[in-house]
């Protein structure tokens, strides 16, 4: 179960306050707590690790989570104190020691080799130092080679973690020097389960449908649910409209347009499917996505003949991929998609 800890940074979301701080209150990923606490409590750390997986599932999460179980004050484990100054400076995101690195802004060469230079140099208070570098993917090929050396033979007192969401983008000779680790979509009841727990820590008077709506709006993503549920906490109204609303899925495969719009797909009827399209324009495009893959999957359930199941599957293949983006973007993919469903239909 996760505990409540004010963060002393002010950043006192519910994402925040209630972010694991122990590999035991780490939601869902059974096989990496596993493999992490072993090497914790038998002090067998691997000194480089590369997290990788969809964003908001735990990566870096985990990351900071290793480096309290190295760097606690009371001795390695998968047990920090939590108290000690060590501990309190990790938390805090001020330790000189754990450093978190967005390789957005500092991912060239240059600024490799300034943090390499400073890496033989004692720890200033922990056991250890811990790189901890978000976004690793945007590290520049200068700069992954630059490391490469670094990570294959290293210092005994640091230890490297790599997080990233595109792990392809990285040269096969750097993955090869890392403990790899994926980190998937965490299972929905477990995002409910989680919602439970917060929610009756925070002494909210929820309504459970509206917790089981949102866990499956997350998409697997703890960060997400906590933000929606805030929100509706906020909002002073338990409803599912107001959880729609909050999450911007104002519609599912049972609304008008979507009916209307999935049937003009299945007609080719190319104009009239963006007409339609864009009086959904309101609405987030990976929520229509999800309605019109709602939509396709209950004809796919009822097609009588192998020949229309078979085409309700190609079209499920297209409409099947998460779109990450908003506005244009986002719509720009959704418009792509829709097209190759009137093309799988036989548009022309």
């Amino acid at each position: 179960m996760i505990v409540k800890r004010e963060s002393r940074t002010g950043a006192n979301d519910l994402q925040t306050t209630y972010r694991p701080c122990k590999v035991s209150e780490l939601v869902g990923h059974e096989s990496n707590k596993r493999i992490i606490k072993g090497n914790l409590d038998s002090n067998k750390v691997p000194h480089c690790y590369l997290f990788t997986g969809p964003p908001g599932c735990g990566k870096t999460t985990t990351a900071r989570l290793l480096a309290l179980g190295l760097c606690c004050e009371e001795g390695i484990g998968s047990d920090p104190c939590l108290k000690c100054v060590n501990c309190v400076s990790v938390l805090d995101h001020n330790s000189l020691d754990v450093r978190e690195i967005n390789i957005g802004a500092y991912g060239n060469k240059d600024d490799v080799i300034g943090i390499i230079r400073d890496l033989p140099n004692a720890p200033f208070m922990a056991r250890f130092k811990v790189m901890i570098f978000d976004e690793s993917h945007k590290l520049t090929t200068a700069a992954q080679d630059a490391l490469l050396k670094v990570i294959e033979d290293g210092y005994s007192h640091v230890f490297y973690i790599f997080c990233t969401n595109e792990p392809e983008k990285l040269k096969p000779a750097f993955l090869d020097r890392c403990n790899q680790m994926f980190f998937g979509r965490i299972a929905i009841d477990s995002v409910y389960d989680l919602l439970i727990n917060v929610a009756q820590f925070e002494g909210f008077v929820y309504n459970d449908d509206v917790l089981k709506y949102l866990a499956e709006e997350s998409q697997g993503v703890p960060r997400k649910s906590l933000m929606w549920m805030k929100q509706v906490a906020d909002s002073n109204s338990w409803s599912l409209e107001q959880a729609k609303e909050v999450t911007g899925v104002m519609v599912d495969e049972n609304s008008a347009e979507v009916i209307e719009l999935c049937r003009s797909l299945l007609k080719s009827e190319w104009e009239k499917s963006v007409s339609l399209y864009g009086k959904l324009n309101k609405t987030a495009p990976e929520s229509i996505r999800l309605a019109v893959e709602g939509y396709f999957t209950a004809c796919l359930k009822r097609s009588g003949t192998y020949g229309k199941g078979r085409q309700f599957s190609k079209i499920l293949d297209i409409v099947g991929q998460p779109i990450y983006h908003q506005g244009k973007a986002g719509d720009n993919k959704m418009y792509n998609m829709m097209f190759k469903i009137v093309d799988t239909m036989g548009g022309g």
